[in-house]
């Protein structure tokens, strides 16, 4: 007899099925001389394109009787303590990511500027979940250590990230609703896209928000909806994040019970539940294990790479990382408990090809010169572009506007391309009409060439977030990697942004060095670096006419994969490059431009750009590249 995924989850635990259908599981280990015992409670938040990780580091340890067994004297749930302090203490620790659930940096967040005498057992910011709220990074969970009953309140600790450490710069405690009297508030759900707003409780759904210049808690939504019959009290989990049309989170679900010697005992199940924007409670799959443990506890979920990222703690005693495919949470959630009966849908028109992929994407390249790019950066193959593209070399803005109006308005335009968009003096007018004909925006730009004065024309644009998306500032870096001319003016529009950057929708910086340079340090002290790659082989060809790349050649990485491959990018082949001249190159990693799929002076969007799981040459030298899976394929040479 053939089982559903919901019955495979509800007898084997998540994480089986999840690695059967090609997800996998991730321990999270941090060096063992911190202090401290156990690792628990994980929350994941992806910043950009950075994976962050924060990692509940406690000095105790949970000793809990699992299938009833061997149950201690006071009973099988029990916290094993230091003898010299009886204290049950929390400390969190920031993880940034390597792109394969590793950690590559952990340190500790420092609380010192703000920490006061605890007067209660427990110690310390727990369950803090991370988001990023008016573009400043925030742990929120509940602190107990205030009052000498254990009065719990959610706390907001702002966090600041630097090359050495991670400090807590402000704490906010959350009043509760009303007279705040209640006793415990915690595990609220922070939603990721409303900037200080929580679902407090699930079922029925009620919905708060934290003014964080009054000070106050209102409601948003009340708790006055239906409840749903014959299921226990749904309680806070991960944060709320965006699914299509909809939000979802995982909840959890505590069964308390007593042992056959009388004394408490839990077990802990989690579940998927699904609002629409106007939180009306849409469904919520059957209870689950991730391991088949009695205690586990889930307080973080965060999409990447067309993947659901979900963090966990085990037995409070290590933490993992869940990796899901986007298609088996929607299957889960397909074969969930719908709230309402379904009514039958009128059939949907046919999806055209890039809207089977979320955010289609056509980069634009406004501008390539005879001598490259003004930045040439080290690891931009300007060189290999500079040899091979013939043709008109500067996009007009009466050609960016016949293109555009060519491409349906559920493609994003992103200005990016092979060279500094800016160079173009009319980018800032190519924005602002994409914008104007509907199209989703987003910028990745160095600020070379953009003014003030550009920056106020757009800077009311809503960005687009991810994937690959956002108003991403390229800065430059003490070594040069980047060369950027940083004249007066560039001072004077880093400022205006510094200043200004509340204000940008999905803003982000980033560097190519580890440390940025001494001239912008005044502006900008810090931004995250990311790993490099060869651009698809390309910076193997480029090393020829720069030598530097040589010298520093552990500083990229390079694949070779052997079978035919496509895109894996979760816009799958649909993350095109327009040229000045028209012609539309499969991505950004062709700066040979060897794949050039068309052009958009003569043919329509839908003519230029291929068929889904169509395999190239150059994925074969990609970090990004896939199998092909699920339908008939053709390979191109």
């Amino acid at each position: 007899m053939t089982t559903t995924l919901s019955q495979q989850i509800y007898k084997n635990g998540l994480a089986k099925p999840v690695i059967a259908a090609g997800g996998s599981v991730h321990p999270l280990i941090i060096p063992a001389d911190l202090s401290g015992t156990g690792l628990m409670n994980p929350s994941v938040y992806v910043d950009g394109q950075t994976i962050l990780v924060n990692l509940r580091h406690v000095n105790y340890t949970l000793w809990h009787s699992e299938h009833k067994k061997f149950e201690h004297r006071y009973g099988p749930l029990q916290y094993l303590h230091p003898e010299n302090d009886i204290h049950l203490r929390t400390w969190n620790y920031m993880c940034v990511m390597n792109p394969d659930l590793t950690i590559k940096q952990v340190t500790k967040v420092d609380t010192s500027a703000h920490d006061k005498e605890p007067i209660w057992e427990f110690v310390g910011l727990e369950d803090a979940r991370l988001v990023r709220w008016d573009h400043k990074l925030w742990l929120t969970g509940v602190r107990r250590d205030t009052t000498t009953h254990g009065e719990g309140r959610m706390e907001l600790s702002e966090i600041n990230m630097f090359l050495d450490r991670v400090s807590e710069d402000s704490r906010k405690r959350i009043p509760a609703l009303g007279d705040n009297t209640s006793y415990c508030e915690k595990n609220w759900m922070p939603v990721l896209d409303q900037p200080f707003t929580y679902v407090k409780w699930t079922n029925p759904t009620e919905v708060v928000k934290y003014d964080i210049n009054t000070g106050q808690t209102h409601t948003i939504v009340a708790a006055t909806g239906p409840r749903i019959p014959g299921v226990p009290d749904f309680r806070g989990g991960s944060q709320v994040i965006p699914y299509g049309d909809n939000y979802i989170a995982l909840v959890h679900e505590t069964n308390l019970f007593n042992s056959p010697a009388g004394k408490k005992d839990a077990t802990y199940r989690h579940r998927f539940v699904m609002w629409d924007r106007s939180w009306k409670l849409l469904a919520y799959t059957d209870a689950f294990s991730f391991m088949n443990a009695d205690i586990e506890f889930c307080c973080g979920a965060a999409w990447y790479d067309n993947h659901l990222l979900v963090t966990f703690g085990f037995q409070d005693n290590c933490a993992f990382v869940l990796k899901i495919p986007r298609t088996f949470v929607d299957e889960f959630i397909q074969q969930a408990n719908y709230t309402t009966p379904a009514i039958p849908a009128p059939a949907e028109p046919v999806k055209q090809k890039w809207q089977n992929y979320p955010a289609p994407t056509l980069e634009i390249t406004t501008i390539i010169p005879e001598k490259g790019c003004v930045v040439d950066c080290v690891f931009c193959p300007q060189r290999t572009l500079e040899e091979v593209y013939k043709g008109t070399r500067i996009l007009t803005l009466d050609a960016f506007k016949t293109i555009v109006d060519k491409v349906p308005t559920d493609v994003r335009i992103t200005f990016a391309g092979f060279t500094e968009p800016w160079m173009n003096k009319y980018c800032t007018d190519m924005v602002v009409y994409a914008h104007e004909q509907g199209h989703p925006i987003s910028v990745f730009t160095t600020g070379v060439g953009v003014s003030v004065e550009d920056m106020e024309a757009i800077v009311d644009i809503p960005f687009a977030g991810n994937p690959n998306g956002g108003f991403v500032l390229h800065l430059p870096d003490a070594e040069m990697l980047a060369r950027h001319p940083i004249t007066p003016s560039y001072l004077k529009t880093l400022e205006w942004i510094r200043d200004n950057q509340h204000r940008i929708k999905n803003f982000s910086v980033m560097s190519m060095g580890k440390e940025l340079h001494p001239s912008i340090r005044h502006i900008f002290d810090w931004a995250p670096s990311y790993d490099m790659w060869s651009r698809a082989g390309n910076l193997i060809r480029e090393s020829v006419a720069k030598p530097q790349l040589i010298t520093l050649r552990d500083r990229w990485n390079a694949i070779t994969h052997t079978g035919p491959k496509t895109c894996g990018c979760v816009e799958g082949l649909y993350h095109n490059v327009l040229l000045p001249n028209g012609d539309v190159s499969l991505c950004c990693m062709d700066y040979g431009l060897e794949h050039i799929i068309g052009n958009l002076n003569t043919q329509t969007y839908e003519d230029v750009i291929p068929e889904d799981q169509t395999c190239y040459d150059l994925c074969n030298f990609c970090e990004n590249a896939t199998d092909p899976k699920e339908k008939t394929i053709t390979f191109h040479r």
